[in-house]
């Protein structure tokens, strides 16, 4: 679980680091963003496979890194759209 937390912080922060404009999301909304979608997504793939929910497999570790980065993806897109 903890790997999938720190995956998403890396991620959040990467996502801001690549993509930093004047408009964008405050940047700890995109760091607490990224993290959550990453322990969700993490917890998720592992009760799709049956493995304990803290357990980090290379399935589930590419699903939280996956879907961290559609879902920091999509709050650009709708934050840069509102703006």
């Amino acid at each position: 679980m903890l790997a999938f937390l720190i995956a998403g912080v890396i991620l959040g922060v990467l996502a801001r680091v690549l993509h930093h404009d004047a408009d964008d999301p405050n940047p700890i909304l995109t760091v607490v963003v990224g993290a959550a979608a990453a322990v969700v997504a993490g917890a998720l793939m592992n009760l799709v496979l049956s493995d304990p929910v803290t357990d980090l497999g290379a399935w589930s570790f590419t699903a939280a890194c996956v879907v961290s980065f559609v879902v920091l993806g999509m709050l650009e897109g709708v934050w840069w759209r509102r703006s």
